[in-house]
């Protein structure tokens, strides 16, 4: 049977609007991967029996109102067309999920857990009281002010709209804001409470997993970054810390974060700073304080020593003896240190010029070279796993074994795919390298490469670190954070 050319142009249109964003759900299950942004803007919101959906610039939100909790966010990691939500609507006939967004109309059916991009957005459906109901005068915690004009103010005198709210069956009124997120106030007691999840700035150039906490920070890719976000996995609680708020804390921009047992450190342009997990009180080291330079560049903790890389030289810091010092060998001296890699025996420096290392028990230091000429170049990464080294340069990637000095060079463009890079880590079954055009992963039985990028689920291509965190990865992008769940079961990457 032939099928005429209208009734094809027909069935196109029809796939076109209805079918599966496959981009994110076609290959992967729902909750492969997780992305953070910044929700404190919201637009919009809808509820169905169970949920409170709130549309916002960086994706949208899902409370739990049975279970009072809150559920992994939507952004375009899961299937969403575009993170900067207009509107949300539900259509309770259907069970969907609608989202009017920057880039489209897309909607999600919960019961598949299925993503479709297209369609008409259903605005006869959109759930507001903003133009028919008066807010009452709630009462708020401390240091903040609700003004039923629509407002909220703080001690700093920030002034936060109210943007959208929704009263449900249960006289709870659902608040979104533009600039402190969201909150569910009580016509019973007139009570309101905000709610604080996600980060505080989109850039995260350095991540920290400290057990089951996620620290994030960054310089502030589109403007300076105001906070350094902690994430409290556990009980799913977000906390930020602000330079201007905080006594110790000289600035809120992040180059690197590193932790040990007693303390979380910041390395910045401005310095190192040290949270006390005990005190919980904040210090900033400079160079006044013994730093060689201000401009902290990584950082490494082997619990005895913090080694602490700058534009111009390597310092070291002593926990027990809280001393602080530099060392003047020529090798690490007067030099940009990218990254430092320590273990029982040696200290390893990926320095503007090479490797450098240093005996533990002589303080002697070497350089460290091999006759491919690989570290000719900037180190911008060293990682160990059991007993080899992995270092990344300009040129490419040189493994090398410790205890046979077997070595293996994976040039950039020839036998590694890649360039760029960024960072490199490395688990039992694979290498990750991290680059601007995404993340490359590295069988390590097979040597097969497979990158990762926004087609999979990374909110940018940027990625400026990661961290592993067992079966899962997390990576900083300038637009988020991301958990990917790697060693999924059903998967083969």
């Amino acid at each position: 049977m032939k099928i005429k050319p209208t009734k094809l142009i027909s069935l196109f249109f029809i796939f076109l609007f209805v079918s599966p964003n496959l981009s994110a759900q076609g290959f992967y299950r729902q909750g492969d991967w997780i992305s953070y942004t910044v929700f404190r803007y919201v637009t919009s919101m809808a509820t169905d029996f169970d949920h409170v959906y709130f549309g916002t610039t960086g994706g949208v939100l899902r409370y739990n109102r049975t279970h009072r909790n809150w559920e992994s966010p939507f952004t375009i990691s899961d299937g969403l067309m575009d993170n900067r939500v207009r509107r949300v609507a539900y259509d309770s006939d259907k069970d969907e999920l609608w989202f009017d967004t920057r880039s489209g109309v897309c909607m999600y059916k919960p019961i598949f857990q299925t993503w479709y991009i297209g369609g008409d957005f259903p605005e006869n459906l959109v759930q507001s009281n903003k133009d028919n109901t008066p807010l009452p005068a709630f009462f708020m915690d401390y240091g903040y002010h609700f003004f039923p004009e629509g407002y909220i103010t703080d001690l700093y005198l920030n002034r936060y709209p109210v943007t959208d709210y929704y009263l449900d069956d249960w006289d709870d009124l659902w608040i979104g804001t533009w600039g402190l997120n969201a909150g569910i106030g009580s016509l019973r007691d007139l009570e309101l409470e905000m709610f604080k999840f996600g980060l505080y700035d989109s850039d995260v150039n350095a991540i920290c997993l400290d057990r089951g906490v996620i620290w994030a920070g960054g310089r502030g890719f589109y403007q300076d970054a105001e906070a350094i976000t902690r994430f409290v996995r556990a009980k799913n609680l977000w906390e930020y810390f602000q330079s201007d708020r905080i006594n110790g804390l000289e600035t809120s921009q992040v180059n690197v974060i590193e932790t040990d047992s007693l303390y979380v450190w910041f390395g910045s342009e401005n310095g190192l700073a040290r949270y006390d997990k005990k005190k919980k009180d904040w210090i900033t080291y400079t160079t006044f304080s013994g730093l060689r330079d201000d401009w902290v560049s990584t950082l490494k903790s082997d619990e005895e020593v913090l080694w602490i890389g700058t534009k111009w030289g390597l310092n070291y810091y002593w926990s027990d003896k809280d001393t602080l010092g530099y060392f003047r060998n020529e090798l690490v001296n007067n030099t940009y240190i990218f990254s430092v890699e320590a273990d029982s025996q040696w200290v390893w420096v990926g320095t503007e010029w090479g490797v450098a290392r240093m005996d533990k028990s002589t303080g002697d230091w070497f350089r460290f070279n091999t006759p491919d000429g690989i570290l000719n170049s900037p180190i911008r990464s060293i990682t160990r796993n059991k007993n080899v080294l992995w270092f990344g340069t300009d040129s490419g990637i040189l493994s090398y074994d410790l205890l046979s000095s077997k070595r293996k060079v994976y040039q950039a463009k020839v036998n590694f795919p890649g360039q760029d890079i960024r960072k490199i880590l490395c688990d039992d079954k694979n290498l990750w390298v991290a680059t601007f055009q995404g993340v490359w992963k590295m069988d390590l039985k097979t040597e097969v490469w497979r990158l990762f990028d926004k087609n999979d689920g990374l909110l940018d291509d940027n990625v400026q670190d990661m961290v592993l965190d067992g079966d899962f990865i997390w990576f900083g992008t300038p637009e988020g954070l991301t958990r990917f769940f790697w060693n999924s079961p059903y998967r083969i990457d």
